[in-house]
C-alpha cells in the first residue's frame, strides 16, 4: 500500500473502533468529513470515498469480496475509472480484512462485559430550594455509593439503546451513563423533598438516601454495596426585610 492507502486505512478503522461496526453505513457523510480533516478537502481519493460511501458498497467489503469483483461494483455503480475504482477497492478489502473483523468481533460488548465485572463508586452533589414565599432555604446534599451491577444492569433500555447504536462502546462510557442516570434520579428525588411542603422548612439531614438508592438500583440492575451521605442548610434567608 502507498502511503497514503495506509494512512485512510488506519483512520477508516479508528472511527470504526471509536463508534461501532456500522459507522461508515450509517454516517457517511461524517465519516467523509473526518477524512477529509486529515487529507485535505483537495484530496481526489476523500472526494472519490463519498460517493462509494453513500453508494451502500460498504455492505459488500463487510461481508467479503474479491478486490477485482468489488473494483468492477464500484466501477459500474460510482462510475469511476478503473484506476480510482482499484484503490478504493484495495482501500475497503484491506480494512475489511480477517483479521480487522476477527478483532471487532472480539470487541463486540467487551465494554460490557468489563463494567459488569465491577464494583462502581458514585459521586452525588444535589441541590435544591426550599421557597416559603417571603424567604428560601438553600438545600445541600453530598453522597458517595458503591454499586455492583448485575446481569440485569445490561438490560435496561436506555443501556440497549446505547449498545444498538455501537457496541463498542467503552466501560467507562457506560458508567458515564450510568452516573448520569443516578444523578438525574437523585435530583428529582431531593427536589420532591425540599419542595413538597410549602409551610415547613425541609430537615435536610433527613433526606431518605438509602431508601432512593436502593430504588433505583432495584429496578436499574445494580446491589448496594455502600450509600453514605451528608445533607445541610445555608439556614432561613428572608426575601425583604420592614423598614422602621
Amino acid at each position: 500500500m502507498t502511503d497514503q492507502t495506509e494512512i485512510i486505512v488506519t483512520l477508516l478503522k479508528e472511527l470504526i473502533d471509536k463508534n461501532g461496526p456500522e459507522y461508515l453505513l450509517e454516517k457517511p457523510y461524517d465519516a467523509y468529513k473526518e477524512l477529509n480533516r486529515y487529507m485535505g478537502a483537495d484530496n481526489a481519493v476523500t472526494a472519490a470515498m463519498l460517493c462509494f460511501l453513500v453508494s451502500g458498497l460498504v455492505s459488500d467489503a463487510e461481508k467479503g469480496c474479491e478486490p477485482e469483483e468489488l473494483s468492477k461494483a464500484i466501477q459500474k455503480k460510482c462510475c469511476f475509472n478503473k484506476k480510482m475504482s482499484d484503490l478504493l477497492s484495495k482501500i475497503f478489502c484491506v480494512l475489511y480484512s480477517e483479521g480487522n473483523k476477527t478483532e471487532w468481533k472480539a470487541k463486540d460488548s467487551e465494554g460490557l462485559s468489563e463494567f459488569l465485572k465491577q464494583e462502581h463508586t458514585f459521586r452525588w452533589e444535589g441541590c435544591s430550594v426550599w421557597d416559603a414565599g417571603n424567604g428560601t432555604v438553600d438545600c445541600y446534599y453530598d453522597a458517595d455509593m458503591i454499586l455492583k451491577p448485575t446481569k440485569e444492569a445490561g438490560k435496561t433500555d436506555g443501556l440497549k439503546s446505547m449498545l444498538k447504536k455501537n457496541p463498542f462502546v467503552t466501560a467507562d462510557a457506560i458508567y458515564k451513563f450510568y452516573e448520569k442516570e443516578l444523578c438525574k434520579y437523585l435530583d428529582h428525588e431531593f427536589e420532591e423533598y425540599c419542595t413538597c411542603d410549602d409551610y415547613y422548612q425541609p430537615v435536610v439531614e433527613d433526606f431518605e438516601l438509602e431508601y432512593d438508592v436502593k430504588a433505583w438500583a432495584k429496578k436499574n440492575g445494580f446491589n448496594v454495596i455502600s450509600c453514605n451521605g451528608n445533607g445541610r442548610d445555608d439556614g432561613y434567608e428572608p426575601k425583604f426585610r420592614r423598614g422602621w
